[in-house]
């Protein structure tokens, strides 16, 4: 470096971004029925491992199923988080 200091975060330029007025089209079916498709998968793999573990307690079944549903919830969150935006 050249010893001279780096400017502040408030300091440094702004990329300016125009708001837009126009509505931003969904096809919420579409959407709808493809966020359907993801969980149900996810919750269809939770099944399988759960029935695979079968009485027994494992801790890799329980990490497995953990996972998944909690790409379940992302999935979940991600889409309402994008309809509050619209």
């Amino acid at each position: 470096m050249n010893g001279s200091p780096m400017p502040s975060p408030g300091a440094m330029p702004r990329q300016q971004f125009e708001a837009s007025t126009a509505a931003v089209e969904v096809d919420t079916e579409r959407v709808t029925a493809e966020l359907g498709e993801e969980v149900g998968q996810l919750l269809a793999e939770v099944d399988e491992v759960r029935q695979a573990a079968g009485d027994s307690f494992s801790l890799a079944s329980l990490a497995r199923q953990t996972a998944l549903l909690e790409q379940a919830h992302d999935a979940l969150t991600t889409a309402l988080d994008a309809v509050d935006r619209h």
